[in-house]
């Protein structure tokens, strides 16, 4: 290096614990051997058992450390700037024992093996400190275990979308990370329309040109604070065109890019495409690609779908954003994407422009809520709920529905079985809890009567055909299929034939549900594509499972089963004047039948099998969630569907007690957070 790079990276050096303790007559002779390295996103810095030549000190950038073993590959940890990598196999003389590959593009400074024995021999304290350094690592790798990859720090939003289209949906975006995550949050507007993001977020949009950042240390982090705009929420907005970096700054690009995710927990690069080399080198640093797109920019989004397809091999890396009332057809049934719809009417866009992001949004709820589960989605704090089977017990998942509606929880999915899947379809129709709860209460003793009486059919394979649930369920759901939810939404059922688990989450949303709710000798099997199919509480009372593999992070299972012999037994029979007459059925069977006749009937025995293994199977299952919701309702039978309202009452009670235990999940819910305030501007 030169005796100018030698100067600037001194003070950096002396900061790393490799090197603090030493004179800076000995920190000046270890710099002068080191040499200047750069390496691209994706790079091997070196491979396990390779013999050790040098070792590396991360100037910039980010390198994930792993090894093979048993012939699998095991993700050890990651370096940062600052860290050191390699200096072990060094001082040992052994082989590598683990490969460096570079998460993103990299600068380091690199001693050789004959630099590094002479700067040992040179100062004891260099060694004495290598010690030291070399047995914190080793514990605390041996504490944590193998390393877990991070979740994506830096993303690129491909907006094929009109101009103030893309610029609200950013600034949105942006806005909604740092609330729902209270973390460090820099949104990047690469748009040619310098500073429409930041303004429409209600800051001045100052734009920042080449000259700002010409002959800065893109290392040092003061230069944000002299080219951001922060947001009182803690949102920091850098507002620069493709052109500004396309210069004499495009070769020092991606320093700034590890200085925007070094100093904040997400980076959102805001881009109008993919071609120019700003926007690719942008696409190519990016953990995540999301790809926006709407009606009006239709044929933008297939000619960037087809453009990233062609830039990266692996479909993962691109999350598919549709802004609209509903998905077209190539989202819809493509195999191999993933994507989200997001309610986004026409000409919200020039509405945020006009009157900014909060005031346009304070009236577009389902907007509002779109914007925030994507950006739950991009930091993994969706909430995922699985609610249980429990025929009339199942009431008690509208009440819990109302109660995290009333504490402002967001339900980013639901996975639903018997019961659970009309509750949480309905709502994931769009339905509140006290819609739900109206639809409910006039189920009551007439309505059942009136609608199962013509139901009933010869009991070959149940009492009643279902013809009638299923129409009941058609005059909400109509022929709506799942992608068309407002929520992600499965439900399960049983292939009675094989035993089989079988979850719906395409196909019409009418025909799962009432699969799913198919109570064995009760209704008969729904017969579909060659299966028949029940009540799917024979596999998966309480499917935590199913909502998992939806991609929900923070689970919450609603539990409504109990142990057959705490089932209500006494039954109440008629009110007289304010005494209440009630019938001990099993008191009245020991009195006046014989031994031989008291013995339980074939449904008694039936339905206690079921119940004894639905609480068995639920019981384990529902461990797997980070909370757990079982409401007591040994007070209430099965079959009282005329008793809603109580059971409702019942849910919300216990859910009341419950909830905080999931927004203490939530960091929107925390007082403080790294922004340092609780801002709810909508």
């Amino acid at each position: 290096m030169t005796p100018e790079e030698i100067e600037s990276f001194k003070p950096f050096l002396g900061r790393i614990p490799l090197f603090k303790d030493l004179t800076l007559d000995d920190l000046s002779k270890v710099a002068a051997t080191m040499k200047p390295l750069s390496l691209p996103r994706g790079a091997t810095l070196f491979s396990q058992g390779d013999p050790p030549d040098s070792f590396y000190v991360i100037t910039s950038g980010h390198v994930q450390v792993r090894a093979e073993r048993g012939g699998r590959t095991h993700v050890l940890g990651y370096r940062a700037r600052g860290d050191t990598v390699g200096e072990t196999a060094l001082l040992s003389g052994e082989p590598r024992a683990f490969t460096a590959v570079l998460d993103t593009t990299c600068e380091f400074l690199v001693l050789s093996k004959a630099d590094f024995s002479a700067a040992l021999a040179e100062s004891p304290a260099l060694l004495l400190q290598l010690s030291r350094s070399l047995s914190l690592r080793l514990s605390t790798e041996t504490r944590l275990g193998r390393g877990k990859r991070p979740q994506p720090r830096l993303m690129a939003l491909v907006g094929a979308l009109p101009d103030d289209d893309r610029a609200a949906f950013a600034a949105a975006l942006g806005h909604a990370l740092a609330e729902q995550t209270r973390r460090r949050v820099i949104l990047v507007d690469l748009d040619p329309r310098t500073g429409a993001a930041a303004r429409s977020l209600g800051l001045p949009g100052r734009p920042v040109g080449e000259e700002d950042l010409h002959g800065r240390d893109l290392r040092d982090p003061r230069v944000l604070s002299d080219i951001l705009e922060t947001h009182p929420s803690g949102l920091g907005v850098l507002s620069i065109t493709p052109q500004a970096l396309s210069g004499r700054l495009y070769r020092s690009l991606f320093l700034l890019f590890n200085l925007l995710r070094d100093h904040s927990d997400y980076v959102l690069l805001s881009l109008r495409g993919g071609r120019e080399d700003v926007e690719r080198a942008a696409l190519s640093e990016a953990d995540l690609w999301v790809l926006a797109g709407s009606q009006a920019g239709k044929p933008e989004f297939l000619s960037r779908q087809a453009e990233l397809a062609a830039f990266t091999p692996s479909p993962a890396r691109v999350l598919e954003v549709w802004l609209g009332a509903s998905a077209p057809d190539e989202l819809v049934y493509s195999k191999g994407r993933e994507w989200v719809l997001v309610p986004w009417p026409e000409g919200l866009g020039a509405e945020c422009r006009a009157r900014g992001v909060f005031d346009a949004l304070r009236s577009q709820a389902r907007a509002r809520a779109g914007v925030e589960g994507l950006a739950r989605r991009f930091a993994r704090l969706r909430v995922g709920v699985a609610l249980g089977t429990g025929a009339a017990l199942g009431y008690a998942l509208i009440g819990i529905i109302k109660a995290f509606e009333r504490a402002g929880i967001p339900i980013d999915c639901l996975a639903g079985t018997s019961i659970g899947s009309v509750v949480g379809g309905l709502h994931a129709l769009g339905l509140t809890g006290s819609d739900i709860e109206k639809i409910a209460v006039g189920v009551d003793r007439a309505w059942v009567w009136e609608n199962l009486f013509w139901d009933l059919t010869v009991p070959r394979s149940g009492v009643f055909a279902g013809t009638t649930l299923h129409r009941f369920l058609k005059s909400y759901f109509g022929e709506r299929e799942f992608h068309e939810l407002e929520i992600p939404f499965a439900c399960v059922a049983a292939d009675i034939e094989t035993g089989e688990e079988v979850v719906f989450r395409e196909g019409r949303v009418a025909d799962a549900v009432r699969a799913s709710c198919g109570i064995p000798l009760v209704f008969q099997p729904f017969p579909h594509q060659g299966r028949f199919l029940v009540d799917g509480g024979l596999v998966d009372p309480v499917p935590i499972r199913t909502v998992s593999r939806m991609g929900a992070d923070l689970l919450v299972a609603v539990n409504l089963t109990m142990p057959a012999g705490s089932r209500k037994t006494r039954l109440r029979d008629r009110r007289l004047g304010e005494a209440v007459l009630e019938l001990d059925l099993e008191r009245l069977k020991e009195l006046t039948l014989p031994k031989a006749l008291q013995a339980p009937n074939m449904a008694q025995i039936f339905f206690q099998m079921i119940y004894t293994m639905e609480y068995e199977i639920a019981k384990s299952r529902s461990q797997l969630a980070h909370v757990e919701i079982h409401p007591d309702l040994t007070g209430f039978s099965w079959t009282e569907l005329h008793r809603a309202k109580e059971i409702i009452e019942a849910g919300e009670k216990v859910a009341e007690a419950v909830l905080p235990k999931v927004s203490a999940l939530l960091p929107f819910f925390a007082d403080r957070g790294s922004t340092g305030l609780r801002q709810r501007p909508w």
